[in-house]
Formats: structure tokens, C-alpha cells, sequence
């Protein structure tokens, strides 16, 4: 635990830039590419792609943000219970833990939806459930948008008080 201490500014500072590439990374996903993705077809003319097509292509992207987002979400666990055990603050933990549940919800449950449903061809997405599932996901997508931001903006704020 001493050693945390002598080294707390530079796991403070690994956790703030962790924190700021993985909302970037959330912005670039959700924001920009999804957006172009499927678009793709009114944007380059002449393009044929469906809606799967599309889809596949958001997803291999997805699937390359998981792995940051999982080693996030361990760095987030530790770092969290080192500093709860220190200064007993518990707002900034219970933001983490939070950020924890959406990320592993989203690359452990939703991700692997995807990529079943689209196994099975234009039939695996064109139904209810998989646009319910879909839009759960972009809920907990944004949701963890929201918490990470707000973490990393308490962060910022109590470090300077």
C-alpha cells in the first residue's frame, strides 16, 4: 500500500488518460462511424451495401473497442478499490463500478448478439428481438458514455479541490 502512494500520481494520471481514450474511442464508434457506416450507400454513390453488410462492418469495429474497453474496465476495478480503501469516498467507485457493469454488458452480452444474429443472414436482424436487443445496446452504449464522462469530470474537479 506504500507503494501506492509514492505512485498514486502516475496511476492517477495512466487511469485520467485511460478514461479520456476510452470516451474518445466511445465518440469516434457511436458518432462517427456508425453514422457513415450505415450511410455508406447515400454517401458513395453507386455503393451497394445492405443493411447486414453494414452492420458486419460496425460490429468488426466494435469488437476491436471491446478488448480496450475490458482492459479499461480491470484497470477501473483496481484503481477503484485501491482509492475506496484510502479515502473512503465512494461516489467516484460507485461511478467505476457502474462504467464496469456497461462495459461488460456491452462486450460480454450484447456483442456476442450481434455477431450471432448476424451469422444467420439478413433473417437473424430483420426481427424484434434483435431490434430490441440492438437498441438496448445503444442505450448502455451511451449510458457508459455518460458514466465515464461524469468519472472522469469528478476526477478532474475533486483531485483540484
Amino acid at each position: 500500500m506504500k507503494l501506492f502512494f509514492k505512485l498514486e500520481s502516475y496511476f492517477y494520471a495512466l487511469y485520467m488518460f485511460l478514461i479520456a481514450v476510452v470516451v474518445g474511442a466511445l465518440v469516434a464508434c457511436g458518432a462517427f462511424s456508425a453514422p457513415s457506416i450505415f450511410r455508406a450507400a447515400s454517401i458513395v454513390e453507386g455503393l451497394d451495401i445492405s443493411i447486414l453488410q453494414s452492420g458486419i462492418l460496425m460490429t468488426s469495429i466494435f469488437v476491436k473497442l471491446n478488448v480496450l474497453l475490458n482492459i479499461v474496465a480491470i484497470f477501473i476495478i483496481i484503481y477503484e478499490i485501491l482509492t475506496l480503501r484510502i479515502n473512503r469516498n465512494v461516489f467516484a467507485p460507485i461511478l467505476g463500478f457502474i462504467s464496469v457493469i456497461l462495459i461488460f454488458l456491452f462486450t460480454m452480452y450484447y456483442t456476442p448478439y450481434m455477431l450471432e444474429s448476424q451469422l444467420l443472414g439478413e433473417d437473424g436482424i430483420a426481427n424484434s428481438a434483435f431490434d430490441n436487443m440492438h437498441n438496448q445496446s445503444v442505450l448502455v452504449f451511451k449510458s457508459l458514455m455518460a458514466t465515464l464522462s461524469i468519472l472522469f469530470i469528478y476526477r478532474i474537479l475533486k483531485r483540484q479541490a
